[in-house]
């Protein structure tokens, strides 16, 4: 089996390292920096030799009959080593061409060389001229050379690009000649390979242990304890995903297909990186000889892949816990189905691990082919036996076979991998045991993470999870934003699994890490629409920048607001304007460095402002009106956040202001969105501009027969009795004047917080009532004399419409008098 592990990891790093290369980083470089003075005319001749040797080792391979087994490696490393000569080359070209213009430009400013019977220019310029033309013909020569090269060499790498196709078919395809003759050289092989595998492992292991003992330990410390690190940190990171009541006697399908998908890839991962760092360790510290370190990592990867494909097996089936099952199985179903797969998976890859110490120990091509044949046999057996088998339970308990196209094409495959060797095909039936086995787990794998970003996805799902709970309690997330966050966190695992399962989906079908990087830079780093040429990748890393600066940003608000601006006990409505406009001016210098690394030229702006300012003239003055408006009013502060204001529409306390628009909540608790215009250009009353400070003013009424001098008193001592009254200034009572049926008072009273103003004025009523009560002081209300005039003659009515009249007028007019009241202050608790 091909390194899919080291495939993949070298798949991530280049693909990191085309966006950059890709993007508009080295554009920046490429156009700032001055080229590079190169030694052209050696490297020109070292990418010849290159080339020389690349096409001999071609040659060489097309003549080795052992083209199954040796050849694909080789050719991945020539096409490899040819596309980079060939791309040598071109950044040679291009490095030349700005020396070859200054030349010439240079040649253009001295002009063209004096005539016959023109006089001679000096000696200085004519070995000026003869100087740059020597220079113009060795780049004219250098660039020449660069680009044949870089052409044989591109051509050269297709021409293995294609024969790489043509050994793929002929290893799917080939047919093998299996005899008696050639099966018993497969047992003398098998015997050889066994013992010098045994003597080399022996023998290095004792030369390790008696010299480079210090060595070896000291990179298995440093690869155990960096591993331990990396689990350890790896389940407190992730821990919440698998975080379940496992006693659980009724899961959710949430609970069920998130914990399957992250017990199965979080250990997975965390075995490869540990792994990996003793591979690096081991090699750092010079223990590995050649051709263990040929093995090592087949080996490894063989650990990885069966730990990888047991833990799917036991997520989905679940042998010891029923509840948690994926699959309608039966108990004793699971475990047999899990044992199966087991087993297939160990058979593959135990094949493809000794065919990988075959090549290491150079044993006969024979013993590779025979011993696929006895592995695809194997599967194929495993495979037939699954097919007859009863693992499905039904409700009460008993066992049923799988359907009937599950049960038919398990049967088909697995006659297929036995009948395929049988017939010749080894190669065909490896690679179909391989897909059944390793492309199947992947592919159950992917679709276990889809299942867990559908879930949690759903509605009120995220929120129950121990990561939503979390955000719910410890960040003080509302419902909706669990909600959106659950909905994010669904869409990145989509993006997770196809970023990382559709790579390996590749490597596994054959194709080289390089090859899906050339598609996808040759695919998304340039795309070119009419005449405009645009970067996938430099617009992604743009929406990138932006979207970190645009949470940084948030973050620098919060920080500042909480930690700044409070401490320093600013008032809340200085507060909002600082942040307001420190969120403005960061998610404008975001899209900035967005666009920029984007690729986008900002000069090319200048024809978009022209349109919108064509637009603002005509369709736009009013937006731009309460914009301006907006940031005068964050400017000035006529009124900040908090205040109550009174405008010629409403009236309430400010609640946001905005650029456009601020908010006014009502008394009645409605928002109101008033536009900024109005506020600027229409008179605007704020009770608490510069303090709480206000007054409060009620209007009480006495009959004719009170005394004046008395009602002035009582009022006043009445005013000084409230403790939210104000001694100075001191409350006062003013004689308004002389009404229809009283005398008119008013009590004025100040105020430290004028939006106290209610309930002291319901207070001082109430004292003014019982007070002028007990003094016998009367609050008149409107009264009517009625004149009866007795008519004369038949008309004179009797006493019954008499009564009738007499109530009809006294109940015409019964409402206490109406108290002319001056301005007072409004209900800022809606009564």
């Amino acid at each position: 089996m091909r390194s899919i592990l080291q495939r993949l990891c070298l798949t991530i790093i280049l693909l990191a390292a085309s966006m950059l290369s890709a993007g508009p980083f080295a554009a920046a470089q490429s156009q700032s920096a001055e080229p590079p003075k190169l030694e052209t005319t050696s490297d020109i001749e070292a990418a010849r030799a290159k080339i020389d040797e690349a096409r001999a080792e071609v040659e060489d391979v097309r003549s080795n009959e052992d083209v199954v087994r040796y050849n694909d490696t080789r050719l991945v490393d020539l096409q490899l080593a040819l596309e980079d000569i060939a791309a040598a080359m071109e950044v040679i070209g291009k490095d030349l061409q700005p020396r070859l213009d200054a030349i010439k430009a240079r040649e253009e400013s001295l002009g063209e060389p004096p005539g016959e019977n023109e006089p001679a220019e000096p000696q200085s310029l004519v070995e000026e001229r003869q100087s740059l033309a020597s220079q113009r013909s060795l780049i004219n020569a250098d660039i020449g050379d660069a680009i044949a090269i870089g052409e044989d060499a591109a051509n050269l790498a297709s021409a293995v690009a294609s024969y790489r196709r043509t050994l793929f078919r002929q290893t799917l395809f080939g047919r093998a000649d299996i005899t008696q003759h050639s099966i018993s050289d497969a047992g003398r092989a098998l015997i050889f390979e066994v013992n010098e595998l045994r003597w080399k492992i022996s023998s290095w292991a004792t030369f390790t242990w008696s010299y480079k003992r210090g060595a070896l330990l000291a990179a298995l410390f440093l690869s155990l304890s960096l591993g331990i690190v990396f689990v350890i940190g790896e389940y407190q990171l992730a821990s919440r995903f698998m975080q379940h009541d496992i006693s659980d006697s009724n899961p959710s399908d949430f609970s069920k297909h998130t914990l399957a998908f992250w017990t199965t890839l979080l250990p997975t991962a965390g075995l490869a990186i540990f792994l990996s760092l003793t591979t690096f360790f081991l090699t750092s510290f010079d223990v590995l000889r050649d051709d263990i370190a040929a093995m090592l990592p087949a080996f490894f990867e063989f650990v990885v892949i069966l730990f990888f494909v047991s833990r799917l097996a036991g997520a989905v089936l679940s042998p010891s816990r029923p509840r948690w099952r994926l699959v309608n199985v039966s108990d004793a179903g699971a475990k047999l189905l899990w044992w199966l797969v087991f087993a297939m998976a160990l058979v593959n890859l135990g094949d493809y691990l000794a065919s990988n110490v075959s090549d290491v120990l150079e044993s006969p091509l024979i013993l590779t082919v025979a011993r696929s044949l006895l592995a695809t046999a194997i599967i194929g057996i495993i495979l037939v036996l699954c097919s007859f088998i009863h693992p499905l339970a039904n409700a009460d308990g008993t066992s049923r076979p799988w359907p009937r196209p599950i049960a038919l094409g398990l049967l088909v495959s697995g006659l297929a991998l036995i009948f395929l060797p049988l017939f010749g095909y080894v190669g065909l039936a490896r690679f179909a045991a391989t897909q059944i086995v390793i492309l199947g787990a992947l592919l159950v794998t992917m679709y276990l993470g889809f299942l867990s970003a559908r879930a949690v996805s759903e509605p009120q799902v995220f929120a129950a999870s121990p990561l939503g709970r979390m955000l719910s309690t410890r960040l003080q997330f509302g419902q909706v934003g669990v909600e959106q966050f659950g909905l994010l966190a669904g869409l990145c695992i989509y993006l997770f699994v196809l970023a990382l399962g559709i790579p390996i989906i590749f490597l596994i079908w054959g194709y080289q890490a390089r090859d899906i990087q050339d598609f996808l830079q040759d695919s998304l780093s340039s795309i070119t629409i009419g005449s405009v040429t645009i970067s996938i990748y430099g617009i992604l890393l743009g929406l990138l920048f932006f979207v970190l600066g645009y949470f940084v940003t948030r973050w620098f608000q919060r920080w500042l607001d909480n930690a700044v601006l409070r401490r320093g006990r600013m008032e809340a409505g200085l507060r909002n304007s600082i942040r307001t406009a420190i969120g403005y001016l960061g998610v404008a210098l975001a899209a900035v460095i967005g666009a920029t690394i984007a690729g986008l030229n900002l000069s090319n702006l200048a024809l978009v402002a022209g349109a919108l300012s064509l637009g603002i003239g005509f369709g736009l003055q009013n937006i731009v009106n309460n914009f301006v408006s907006g940031l005068i009013l964050l400017a000035e502060r006529p009124f900040k956040v908090g205040d109550w204001v009174v405008t010629s529409s409403t009236q309430g306390f400010v609640k946001h202001i905005s650029v456009r628009a601020t908010e006014i909540e009502t008394f009645q608790r409605q928002s109101i969105i008033v536009p900024n215009s109005e506020l600027i250009n229409s008179p605007v009353g704020n009770w608490t501009h510069r303090n709480r400070f206000g007054r409060s003013e009620i209007a009480v009424g006495v009959s004719y027969n009170a005394d004046p001098r008395r009602v002035l008193e009582l009022l006043e001592e009445i005013g000084q009795s409230n403790p939210l009254v104000l001694d100075d200034p001191p409350p006062f009572v003013v004689f308004t004047g002389f009404g229809d049926s009283s005398l008119d008072f008013e009590l004025r009273v100040y105020l430290s917080d004028v939006l106290s103003g209610l309930s002291v004025a319901t207070d001082l009523r109430l004292k003014i009532f019982e007070r002028f009560k007990e003094e016998g002081i009367e609050i008149p209300f409107p009264q009517r004399d009625l004149h009866i005039k007795m008519p004369s003659g038949d008309d004179v009515p009797n006493a019954e419409q008499v009564k009738e009249k007499l109530k009809a007028v006294a109940s015409e007019d019964r409402s206490p008098p109406k108290q002319s009241e001056p301005p007072r202050l409004d209900n800022p608790d809606g009564d």
